[in-house]
Protein backbone atom coordinates (compact mmCIF):
# COMPACT_ATOMS: atom_id res chain seq x y z
CA UNK A 1 0.00 0.00 0.00
CA UNK A 2 1.48 3.39 -1.05
CA UNK A 3 -0.24 5.24 1.79
CA UNK A 4 -3.27 5.17 4.07
CA UNK A 5 -6.60 4.60 2.39
CA UNK A 6 -10.14 5.22 3.68
CA UNK A 7 -11.18 2.74 6.35
CA UNK A 8 -14.61 1.11 6.13
CA UNK A 9 -14.68 -1.12 9.21
CA UNK A 10 -15.35 -0.56 12.03
CA UNK A 11 -18.09 1.61 10.62
CA UNK A 12 -17.45 5.34 10.63
CA UNK A 13 -20.08 7.45 12.33
CA UNK A 14 -20.52 10.94 13.72
CA UNK A 15 -23.02 12.22 16.28
CA UNK A 16 -25.07 13.58 13.38
CA UNK A 17 -25.30 10.23 11.56
CA UNK A 18 -25.65 7.84 14.50
CA UNK A 19 -29.15 6.75 15.51
CA UNK A 20 -29.94 6.14 19.17
CA UNK A 21 -31.41 2.73 18.41
CA UNK A 22 -28.04 1.64 17.02
CA UNK A 23 -26.40 1.77 20.45
CA UNK A 24 -29.15 1.83 23.11
CA UNK A 25 -30.56 -1.52 24.22
CA UNK A 26 -33.11 -2.15 26.97
CA UNK A 27 -32.24 -4.52 29.78
CA UNK A 28 -34.82 -7.33 29.83
CA UNK A 29 -37.47 -6.83 32.50
CA UNK A 30 -36.48 -10.12 34.12
CA UNK A 31 -32.88 -9.00 34.51
CA UNK A 32 -29.84 -10.71 33.03
CA UNK A 33 -29.71 -14.33 34.14
CA UNK A 34 -28.15 -15.98 31.09
CA UNK A 35 -26.31 -14.93 27.93
CA UNK A 36 -29.43 -15.63 25.87
CA UNK A 37 -31.27 -12.66 27.43
CA UNK A 38 -29.07 -9.74 26.37
CA UNK A 39 -26.19 -8.62 24.19
CA UNK A 40 -24.40 -11.86 23.34
CA UNK A 41 -20.90 -10.78 22.46
CA UNK A 42 -18.60 -8.23 20.99
CA UNK A 43 -16.95 -9.69 17.91
CA UNK A 44 -13.16 -9.95 18.13
CA UNK A 45 -12.67 -8.94 14.51
CA UNK A 46 -15.98 -7.25 13.93
CA UNK A 47 -16.88 -3.55 14.15
CA UNK A 48 -19.09 -3.69 17.18
CA UNK A 49 -21.71 -5.58 19.07
CA UNK A 50 -23.81 -8.50 17.83
CA UNK A 51 -27.29 -8.56 19.33
CA UNK A 52 -28.14 -12.19 18.76
CA UNK A 53 -30.93 -13.20 21.13
CA UNK A 54 -33.37 -11.93 23.68
CA UNK A 55 -33.59 -8.26 22.71
CA UNK A 56 -36.17 -6.76 20.36
CA UNK A 57 -34.25 -5.86 17.21
CA UNK A 58 -37.07 -3.72 15.77
CA UNK A 59 -36.98 -5.74 12.56
CA UNK A 60 -33.22 -5.50 12.10
CA UNK A 61 -31.35 -8.67 11.25
CA UNK A 62 -28.11 -9.84 12.82
CA UNK A 63 -25.99 -8.60 9.94
CA UNK A 64 -27.03 -5.00 10.54
CA UNK A 65 -26.40 -5.32 14.26
CA UNK A 66 -22.94 -6.74 13.68
CA UNK A 67 -22.15 -3.62 11.68
CA UNK A 68 -22.70 -1.60 14.83
CA UNK A 69 -20.90 1.51 16.06
CA UNK A 70 -18.44 -0.30 18.33
CA UNK A 71 -20.20 0.51 21.59
CA UNK A 72 -23.55 -0.13 23.23
CA UNK A 73 -25.48 0.94 26.31
CA UNK A 74 -27.62 -1.61 28.10
CA UNK A 75 -30.18 0.52 29.93
CA UNK A 76 -31.97 -0.40 33.11
CA UNK A 77 -29.71 -2.90 34.90
CA UNK A 78 -31.30 -3.55 38.29
CA UNK A 79 -29.03 -2.29 41.08
CA UNK A 80 -31.63 -2.12 43.86
CA UNK A 81 -30.41 -3.39 47.21
CA UNK A 82 -26.72 -3.38 46.20
CA UNK A 83 -24.09 -1.20 47.76
CA UNK A 84 -21.36 0.37 45.65
CA UNK A 85 -18.93 -2.54 46.00
CA UNK A 86 -21.61 -5.08 45.17
CA UNK A 87 -22.29 -3.14 41.98
CA UNK A 88 -18.71 -3.81 40.88
CA UNK A 89 -19.40 -7.53 41.26
CA UNK A 90 -22.66 -7.09 39.35
CA UNK A 91 -20.80 -5.42 36.49
CA UNK A 92 -18.20 -8.22 36.38
CA UNK A 93 -20.93 -10.89 36.39
CA UNK A 94 -22.76 -9.19 33.51
CA UNK A 95 -19.62 -8.88 31.41
CA UNK A 96 -18.76 -12.53 32.08
CA UNK A 97 -22.21 -13.54 30.84
CA UNK A 98 -21.99 -11.36 27.76
CA UNK A 99 -18.49 -12.47 26.86
CA UNK A 100 -18.83 -16.14 27.74
CA UNK A 101 -20.15 -17.42 24.38
CA UNK A 102 -17.01 -16.27 22.57
CA UNK A 103 -14.56 -17.40 25.21
CA UNK A 104 -13.88 -13.97 26.67
CA UNK A 105 -11.61 -13.71 29.69
CA UNK A 106 -12.12 -11.15 32.41
CA UNK A 107 -9.20 -9.18 33.78
CA UNK A 108 -10.43 -9.95 37.27
CA UNK A 109 -7.75 -7.90 39.03
CA UNK A 110 -8.86 -4.82 37.14
CA UNK A 111 -12.42 -4.67 38.49
CA UNK A 112 -12.69 -1.26 40.12
CA UNK A 113 -15.05 1.24 41.68
CA UNK A 114 -14.27 4.61 40.10
CA UNK A 115 -14.88 7.49 42.45
CA UNK A 116 -12.91 10.14 40.56
CA UNK A 117 -10.54 10.31 37.62
CA UNK A 118 -8.10 7.41 37.41
CA UNK A 119 -6.02 9.07 34.71
CA UNK A 120 -4.80 12.66 34.42
CA UNK A 121 -7.44 15.18 33.51
CA UNK A 122 -6.51 17.90 31.05
CA UNK A 123 -7.73 21.37 30.49
CA UNK A 124 -9.89 21.96 27.41
CA UNK A 125 -6.88 23.63 25.81
CA UNK A 126 -5.23 20.21 25.72
CA UNK A 127 -2.54 21.01 28.27
CA UNK A 128 -1.88 17.74 30.05
CA UNK A 129 -0.17 16.88 33.28
CA UNK A 130 2.61 14.45 32.29
CA UNK A 131 3.99 12.46 35.17
CA UNK A 132 0.88 12.73 37.37
CA UNK A 133 -1.16 9.63 38.00
CA UNK A 134 -4.35 11.58 38.64
CA UNK A 135 -5.49 15.20 39.01
CA UNK A 136 -5.85 16.83 42.41
CA UNK A 137 -9.20 16.26 44.11
CA UNK A 138 -11.61 18.91 42.89
CA UNK A 139 -9.68 19.45 39.63
CA UNK A 140 -11.72 17.02 37.58
CA UNK A 141 -11.55 18.53 34.14
CA UNK A 142 -12.03 16.96 30.72
CA UNK A 143 -10.66 13.46 30.20
CA UNK A 144 -10.19 13.36 26.41
CA UNK A 145 -11.18 10.29 24.39
CA UNK A 146 -8.62 7.50 24.75
CA UNK A 147 -8.31 3.73 24.89
CA UNK A 148 -7.72 1.93 28.17
CA UNK A 149 -4.20 0.58 28.49
CA UNK A 150 -5.20 -2.05 31.03
CA UNK A 151 -2.82 -4.52 32.63
CA UNK A 152 -0.44 -7.01 31.10
CA UNK A 153 1.23 -7.04 27.69
CA UNK A 154 -1.82 -6.14 25.60
CA UNK A 155 -4.79 -3.82 26.19
CA UNK A 156 -8.19 -5.34 26.99
CA UNK A 157 -10.55 -5.78 24.05
CA UNK A 158 -13.65 -4.74 25.98
CA UNK A 159 -14.28 -1.94 28.47
CA UNK A 160 -17.43 -2.05 30.61
CA UNK A 161 -18.58 0.92 32.69
CA UNK A 162 -21.64 0.53 34.90
CA UNK A 163 -23.12 3.79 36.17
CA UNK A 164 -23.76 3.24 39.87
CA UNK A 165 -24.43 6.91 40.53
CA UNK A 166 -23.98 9.85 38.14
CA UNK A 167 -22.28 13.07 39.22
CA UNK A 168 -24.34 15.91 40.58
CA UNK A 169 -23.33 17.91 37.52
CA UNK A 170 -21.47 16.98 34.32
CA UNK A 171 -19.49 13.79 33.83
CA UNK A 172 -21.00 12.84 30.47
CA UNK A 173 -19.25 10.03 28.58
CA UNK A 174 -17.42 10.95 25.37
CA UNK A 175 -17.36 8.38 22.55
CA UNK A 176 -15.46 8.65 19.26
CA UNK A 177 -15.09 6.18 16.39
CA UNK A 178 -11.48 5.54 15.45
CA UNK A 179 -12.52 5.08 11.84
CA UNK A 180 -14.12 8.53 11.70
CA UNK A 181 -10.99 10.19 13.07
CA UNK A 182 -8.81 8.19 10.66
CA UNK A 183 -10.82 9.18 7.60
CA UNK A 184 -10.97 12.85 8.58
CA UNK A 185 -7.19 12.91 8.97
CA UNK A 186 -6.83 11.25 5.59
CA UNK A 187 -8.89 14.02 4.02
CA UNK A 188 -7.50 16.98 5.98
CA UNK A 189 -3.94 16.06 6.99
CA UNK A 190 -2.65 12.88 5.28
CA UNK A 191 0.94 13.52 6.36
CA UNK A 192 -0.18 13.45 10.01
CA UNK A 193 -2.07 10.21 9.39
CA UNK A 194 1.02 8.58 7.90
CA UNK A 195 2.94 9.46 11.07
CA UNK A 196 0.23 7.81 13.19
CA UNK A 197 0.82 4.50 11.38
CA UNK A 198 4.32 4.53 12.87
CA UNK A 199 5.25 3.07 16.26
CA UNK A 200 4.80 5.03 19.48
CA UNK A 201 5.93 4.14 22.98
CA UNK A 202 3.02 3.85 25.45
CA UNK A 203 4.68 4.46 28.81
CA UNK A 204 7.17 2.30 30.66
CA UNK A 205 7.28 0.12 33.74
CA UNK A 206 6.64 -3.49 34.65
CA UNK A 207 4.38 -4.93 31.97
CA UNK A 208 3.89 -1.56 30.28
CA UNK A 209 6.84 -1.18 27.93
CA UNK A 210 4.71 -1.19 24.80
CA UNK A 211 5.52 0.08 21.35
CA UNK A 212 2.80 0.09 18.69
CA UNK A 213 1.13 2.31 16.09
CA UNK A 214 -1.87 4.51 16.77
CA UNK A 215 -3.64 3.14 13.67
CA UNK A 216 -3.17 -0.34 12.25
CA UNK A 217 -4.91 -2.32 9.52
CA UNK A 218 -5.93 -5.97 9.72
CA UNK A 219 -7.35 -6.84 6.31
CA UNK A 220 -10.39 -4.53 6.02
CA UNK A 221 -10.59 -3.77 9.74
CA UNK A 222 -9.03 -0.69 11.33
CA UNK A 223 -7.72 -0.71 14.88
CA UNK A 224 -6.96 2.38 16.95
CA UNK A 225 -4.63 2.52 19.96
CA UNK A 226 -4.47 6.03 21.37
CA UNK A 227 -3.81 7.56 24.76
CA UNK A 228 -1.97 10.88 24.54
CA UNK A 229 -0.98 10.92 28.19
CA UNK A 230 0.80 7.55 27.99
CA UNK A 231 2.38 8.38 24.64
CA UNK A 232 3.80 11.62 26.06
CA UNK A 233 4.96 9.85 29.20
CA UNK A 234 6.66 7.13 27.19
CA UNK A 235 8.43 9.70 25.05
CA UNK A 236 9.51 11.73 28.08
CA UNK A 237 11.18 8.66 29.50
CA UNK A 238 13.37 8.33 26.39
CA UNK A 239 14.93 11.69 27.28
CA UNK A 240 14.11 13.19 23.87
CA UNK A 241 11.06 15.18 22.73
CA UNK A 242 8.67 14.08 20.03
CA UNK A 243 10.05 14.95 16.58
CA UNK A 244 8.09 17.91 15.13
CA UNK A 245 6.17 15.81 12.59
CA UNK A 246 5.13 13.37 15.31
CA UNK A 247 4.01 16.11 17.68
CA UNK A 248 2.00 17.72 14.88
CA UNK A 249 0.31 14.39 14.15
CA UNK A 250 -0.62 13.88 17.81
CA UNK A 251 -1.92 17.44 18.07
CA UNK A 252 -4.03 16.90 14.93
CA UNK A 253 -5.50 13.78 16.51
CA UNK A 254 -6.29 15.70 19.68
CA UNK A 255 -8.03 18.48 17.75
CA UNK A 256 -10.38 15.99 16.13
CA UNK A 257 -11.03 14.34 19.49
CA UNK A 258 -12.12 17.74 20.84
CA UNK A 259 -14.48 18.39 17.92
CA UNK A 260 -18.19 18.06 18.84
CA UNK A 261 -18.78 16.97 15.25
CA UNK A 262 -16.67 13.87 15.90
CA UNK A 263 -17.41 13.02 19.53
CA UNK A 264 -20.72 11.78 20.91
CA UNK A 265 -21.79 12.83 24.42
CA UNK A 266 -23.76 10.33 26.48
CA UNK A 267 -25.26 11.16 29.86
CA UNK A 268 -25.47 7.78 31.55
CA UNK A 269 -28.12 7.05 34.17
CA UNK A 270 -27.92 4.81 37.21
CA UNK A 271 -28.10 1.26 35.91
CA UNK A 272 -26.69 2.05 32.45
CA UNK A 273 -23.98 -0.39 31.33
CA UNK A 274 -21.67 1.09 28.69
CA UNK A 275 -19.75 -1.51 26.65
CA UNK A 276 -16.92 -0.30 24.40
CA UNK A 277 -14.79 -2.08 21.82
CA UNK A 278 -11.43 -0.89 23.15
CA UNK A 279 -9.74 -1.72 19.81
CA UNK A 280 -12.02 0.50 17.74
CA UNK A 281 -13.67 3.20 19.84
CA UNK A 282 -12.16 5.85 22.13
CA UNK A 283 -13.90 7.00 25.31
CA UNK A 284 -13.54 9.89 27.76
CA UNK A 285 -15.67 12.13 29.92
CA UNK A 286 -16.57 15.77 30.46
CA UNK A 287 -15.76 17.67 33.67
CA UNK A 288 -17.97 16.84 36.61
CA UNK A 289 -18.86 18.26 39.98
CA UNK A 290 -19.82 16.24 43.04
CA UNK A 291 -21.59 17.52 46.13
CA UNK A 292 -21.34 16.51 49.73
CA UNK A 293 -24.32 14.20 49.36
CA UNK A 294 -23.88 13.02 45.76
CA UNK A 295 -20.66 11.30 44.75
CA UNK A 296 -20.09 9.98 41.26
CA UNK A 297 -19.57 6.19 41.19
CA UNK A 298 -18.83 3.90 38.24
CA UNK A 299 -17.88 0.25 38.18
CA UNK A 300 -15.22 -0.59 35.60
CA UNK A 301 -14.38 -4.03 34.23
CA UNK A 302 -11.96 -5.00 31.46
CA UNK A 303 -12.31 -8.18 29.43
CA UNK A 304 -10.65 -9.93 26.48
Amino acid sequence: MDGPSPALEPRAWTPATLRTEEWLLPAPSSGIAAPATAVDAMLHRGPGFAVLRGVDLDGRDDRECVRGPGFAVLRGVDLDGRDDRECVGRCADLVALLRGPVGGRLHRSANELLTAATAPAVHPSGAGTPGAERPPEGDLLTLPPHMDRGEGPTPPHVLALLCVRPAAEGGASLIAAGTTVHNRLLADDPAALRELYGDFRFGRGAGFDRVRPVFRRDDDTLGVHYNRYWIDRGQDETGTPHPPARRHALDSMDRLLADPGTVLRLSLRRGDLLLVNNDAVLHGRTPFQDTGTTRRRYARVWAD
